[in-house]
């Protein structure tokens, strides 16, 4: 069941994006709704939250910013948290969209730049499907047997598919390709797997950038493809806001990324991070190397 204005989204934009919104993180959500009013034109910001989670401090950031914010009553049990996000998605997503486009956005992923849309726009008019940004690690190479866990993580994790947290395409397309948020081996990516099981061009923003290490932190940040990242240096994901405040996981790799979340708040955006002083430039040098690290954090085995 879908509560809210929703009829709204169209009113004659071409866009609709659809951010979905956690009880007790609003300072990011704020910071996510300033960026894309600051760097973006002619959209639908849409902010969905579960019913019965809706708090005055959410609906004073959302309306505050020019979003609608619709209530969405999902079946599914509060404890399986990492299902939610799909479930509000597909709940709404396409049924209650009338634009052209249709864009998914994590509420901690944001613009930095100007031209952001105009870009991922542009990929779509010049044959794109799919566009967004795109998952920060070396496709697995060919001959890597497609049976084995690691090409199935490894394929779909790969800069030759987007992330749920920006990704765009046409609404008739996702009719189209008739598949849901919530189902896949996480939220969204069967959307970019199944388009290119249909040769569709998948397209986007490759990562460029991180912040610079904390001082004195031991982790190297050519491997941080997880936290903290900008893509084409136009937009920020900072990844994980949303499970680490609300649910007290400890973020990835907080020895030397820990203290962003604090200064992006309190700088209203990231856009120093285009500063080449406060940032970290990817040299991809060492891609086997990082996806060797990928997979072992992913299953235990000597994470770093």
């Amino acid at each position: 069941m879908v509560e809210g204005k929703h009829n709204m989204a169209g009113n004659g934009k071409r866009v609709t994006v659809i951010i979905c919104h956690q009880a007790g993180t609003a300072p990011m959500t704020e910071v996510c709704l300033e960026a894309l009013a600051r760097h973006t034109n002619d959209y639908q910001p849409i902010v969905l939250m579960r019913a019965g989670t809706i708090d005055i401090e959410a609906v004073s950031v959302v309306e505050g910013n020019g979003a609608l914010l619709v209530e969405v009553d999902v079946d599914i049990p509060t404890e399986v948290s990492s299902r939610i996000h799909g479930a509000l998605l597909d709940a709404y997503i396409p049924s209650n969209i009338n634009t052209e486009m249709v864009m998914t956005l994590d509420s901690d992923c944001f613009p930095v730049a100007d031209g952001w849309m105009d870009d991922l726009l542009g990929m779509l008019d010049s044959g794109a499907r799919v566009a967004g940004i795109l998952h920060p690690w070396e496709p697995p190479p060919e001959s890597m047997d497609h049976h084995k866990l690691e090409w199935r993580v490894r394929s779909q994790h790969c800069w030759e598919t987007t992330h749920v947290a920006c990704q765009m395409l046409r609404t008739d397309d996702l009719r189209e390709l008739g598949v849901k948020y919530n189902v896949g081996d996480d939220t969204g990516l069967l959307i970019p797997l199944e388009a290119k099981k249909r040769g569709w061009r998948v397209d986007g923003f490759r990562v460029t950038r991180c912040p610079m290490p904390a001082k004195g932190a031991v982790e190297d940040p050519e491997f941080n493809r997880y936290v903290c990242l900008v893509f084409g240096d136009k937009m920020y994901h900072h990844g994980g806001y949303s499970r680490t405040t609300t649910l007290g996981d400890n973020p990835v790799m907080a020895g030397s990324f820990g203290q962003v979340a604090e200064k992006v708040i309190f700088e209203r955006g990231a856009e120093w991070l285009l500063n080449d002083a406060e940032s970290y430039k990817f040299k991809f040098d060492r891609e086997q190397q990082v996806a060797d690290e990928k997979m072992s954090r992913l299953f235990g085995l000597g994470a770093r």
